[in-house]
């Protein structure tokens, strides 16, 4: 209640605290107040003499307990910023987004039906389009859930999909298994589901992070057959990793775990398996409920942990995450009646708002009349079956349907953005060379995908018809070279990789290959859509494939013409998910010294599966001196030489950068540019798993201690870093003590422009000055390199 006698305070922050109650009594006195900040707390309602503050611009309400929306906050009339993230919001009201000056607004991980978060991540003119035209007719509801069939090979998801979809038992033989990602409806009563038939084996996960979102049904299906009680590798291939790479990735999922082949197990076998697995997950979610707690007590009691204040917030954040395992349910696949009762399962499932409050979704008519137009589309006769189009085009189509031609063409892309949101269509147009093409059918582009990412993508090169090479300017040898390359390198040429789309869609699309072949490989030299998608999310790499320097290139002469030669080295693409090997790696590395700036990227409760070569492909593509391996990489910048490499072991999960030591102490500041430029990847990739802990450590540099020195809080953005004070650290447990710099990235440099002249003052190059004896943040432009 003290506040309140602060009657000039312009900005209070009072997040990340335990807050249940906001009193009465308080901003009445605060007229000045500007900035809010009140996140992390427990707070479910606001004081009604909030809005007497009105001059408050910022408002952060982010991950509370509000179920309402506060009518105070309607009243705020200069209200400019306002963040309601992770709270249990239903409903939004129109006054907000039609009445008040917002200019920035978030909603992500609510429960809301109105508007849709699918129609929040918009951002503020598409949530006021969708209000104006809520305004205009009477909503209707729309109930759709995205069901995702996951699990290893060979467990009967595709069997399953397929049985639902059309209604009787549908046999799949192992020919016919799943390659990459299926995707099939399927109607229950008033419920639409979207069916995602994920392929079990390991060469597809790398790209199931492309479609794996939240808000969904996770149907995990484990082969009782193969489950073993005693054997802890098969329920880790079966089930663990599954449950682990689900908490990291969309950790409030639902899952319902299906035990399939029940009809190849002995009378009791499967009731004891049943038991067995229940036992094993709801162990993996009590221990990760324990570390994390672990891990904030160990903030909490840190010494100077508001130098943490980050790494907490996202701590507790994670807390509020609930993956719900459900009962496992055995199946007979071969039994209708069996099917019939998941069928019933799934329905009732879904009607539970506890489970699955955002299945219904309040929309305006006219989304639902794009939408059908869209699948009109889709379905005519004049579109081609892989159902590529131009986004001009689908719109010039949509809006001669019925009464649509009167909308305007903004509405009409924040409905399409919408639909592919929810996974109707794909339409990617933050990305430059598919900006302009909306693929109508998503099940064609992801069969675009598994062309080059398949488990048996080594046997396609048996099997390419003499036609499709000679019509590449290929021979019939060719294929051993690139099968040779691909096995000992995992790189393509430009000839393999269009040989292999072309024999794919010969086969899948023949009447259509011709017009849309060129489309997605492009031309020579240059990629088209496919390969585009896949350098995007990560998955490949482009890069030139040359292993002798060319003795005859004619001298650089500065100011003179100078032309590249004919012969350039060929354009390959490397996919290091094949990469076999780490020895050539190695051999460049020459060994780990143990003098050696070195630091690591703890994971918890381990590194995502694909993580470390989407880091790979990342990497590469900033510093085009490299070497890579299955495990290991090598970067060189300006000379000096970068080792990255993962361990993944279990409880032990982390990934290392080590840099030969400068010799020299002014060179300390780019080697540890270098490390941070890495660690800046590693935290803005982490950013896609919500559920994933990561900390960064140092190990001591005394050879037999096991002790590490914690990092300070690092921005995933702007790379700034509440460095100590201290020239010297002190290891707790062998009491050896280390300049800073050997074991952190603190460089203290003059700062000529300070006011401070002539006093102890340092500015290092992450944005800490040190005044005499004290550490304070100071603000610095950003450096574009």
């Amino acid at each position: 209640m003290e506040i309140k006698n602060l009657i000039q305070l312009e900005k209070l922050e009072l997040n990340q605290n335990k807050i249940q109650l906001v009193p009465e009594g308080v901003f009445h006195f605060l007229p000045h107040l500007t900035f809010l900040k009140l996140s992390n707390n427990r707070i479910a309602d606001l004081p009604n003499d909030l809005a007497t503050c009105q001059s408050l611009k910022y408002l952060n309400l982010s991950h509370n307990w509000i179920r309402t929306f506060p009518d105070v906050i309607l009243e705020l009339r200069s209200i400019e910023e306002l963040y309601v993230e992770s709270n249990k919001l239903r409903k939004l009201p129109v006054e907000l987004f039609l009445d008040l000056p917002l200019k920035k607004f978030k909603a992500t991980s609510n429960r809301l039906r109105e508007p849709p978060e699918e129609v929040c991540i918009g951002g503020l003119k598409q949530i006021r389009n969708y209000f104006m035209q809520l305004q205009k007719s009477k909503a209707e509801e729309d109930k759709r859930v995205k069901t995702m069939f996951l699990g290893a090979t060979m467990a009967g998801k595709s069997t399953l999909c397929r049985s639902l979809s059309q209604g009787r038992v549908v046999s799949v033989s192992r020919e016919d298994r799943t390659v990459g990602i299926e995707i099939s409806k399927f109607q229950i009563q008033d419920f639409m589901f979207l069916f995602w038939d994920f392929a079990g084996q390991m060469e597809y996960y790398l790209t199931h992070h492309v479609f794996i979102t939240p808000q969904a049904l996770v149907i995990l299906a484990i082969n009782l057959q193969r489950y073993q009680t005693d054997d802890e590798d098969v329920f880790n291939n079966l089930v663990g990793f599954w449950i682990n790479n689900l908490l990291m990735r969309v950790p409030d999922a639902v899952v319902l775990p299906l035990g399939t082949h029940k009809d190849c197990c002995m009378v009791g076998e499967v009731e004891e398996k049943k038991h067995h697995i229940e036992g094993k997950i709801a162990g993996i979610l009590q221990q990760r409920k324990i570390t994390l707690n672990h891990y904030i007590h160990n903030m909490d009691v840190k010494k100077e942990s508001e130098l943490y204040s980050d790494q907490l917030q996202r701590l507790k954040e994670m807390t509020d995450f609930s993956l719900r395992v459900l009962d496992l349910l055995p199946l007979d696949c071969t039994d209708y009646q069996d099917i019939e009762k998941l069928q019933s399962v799934m329905l009732q499932l879904v009607k539970d708002e506890d489970l699955f409050p955002n299945v219904v979704k309040v929309l305006p008519p006219v989304y639902r009349k794009v939408e059908n137009a869209v699948y009109k589309v889709a379905e005519s006769e004049a579109t081609a079956a892989h159902g590529i189009m131009e986004f001009n085009y689908l719109l010039s189509e949509i809006a001669h349907m019925g009464d649509l031609d009167k909308l305007d063409k903004e509405l009409l892309q924040d409905i399409l953005r919408y639909l592919h949101r929810i996974g109707l269509i794909i339409w990617y147009e933050d990305i430059k060379h598919v900006a302009n093409t909306v693929f109508l059918k998503p099940s064609f582009l992801i069969t675009m995908f598994k062309m080059l990412i398949r488990h048996d993508l080594e046997q396609q090169f048996d099997c390419i018809p003499v036609d499709v090479l000679v019509g590449e300017q290929t021979f019939k040898r060719d294929p051993l070279k690139w099968k040779a390359m691909f096995q000992s390198k995992a790189m393509f040429r430009q000839k393999a990789v269009r040989v292999l789309v072309k024999h794919q869609l010969q086969r899948f699309y023949p009447r259509h290959m011709a017009e849309i072949f060129e489309e997605m490989m492009g031309h020579w030299g240059e990629n088209g859509k496919l390969l585009s998608l896949l350098e995007h999310f990560e998955i490949c790499l482009q890069v030139r494939n040359s292993t002798n320097l060319n003795a005859a290139a004619q001298e650089f002469i500065p100011g003179a013409k100078w032309m590249a030669a004919a012969n350039s080295p060929e354009t390959c693409y490397l996919f290091p998910l094949y990469l076999q090997q780490n020895y050539e790696v190695a051999e460049r590395w020459a060994g780990d010294h143990q003098e050696d700036l070195h630091m690591r990227a703890y994971c918890s409760p381990e590194i995502p599966e694909g993580f470390f070569q989407r880091l790979m492909v990342k990497s590469c593509s900033f510093y085009k001196t490299n070497w890579v391996g299955q495990k290991m990489f090598l970067l060189v910048n300006n000379g000096k030489p970068l080792l990255i490499k993962e361990n993944n072991a279990k409880g032990d999960s982390y990934i290392e950068i080590r840099c030969r030591k400068p010799y020299k102490k002014p060179d300390f500041r780019p080697v540890w540019d270098f490390i941070l430029s890495i660690v800046s990847l590693i935290r803005k990739l982490s950013d896609e798993w919500p559920g994933l802990h990561m900390c960064l450590r140092t190990p001591c540099r005394t050879a037999s201690c096991p002790d590490e020195f914690d990092w300070p809080d690092v921005l995933s953005t702007n790379i700034e870093y509440y460095m100590t004070k201290e020239e010297v650290k002190t290891c707790e447990t062998c009491c050896n003590r280390f300049e800073t710099e050997l074991l952190l990235p603190k460089v203290p440099l003059w700062d000529p422009e300070s006011p401070q002249r002539g006093s102890n003052v340092y500015v290092t190059n992450y944005g800490i000055a040190t005044v005499g004896s004290h550490s304070v943040n100071v603000h610095k432009q950003k450096v574009t390199r």
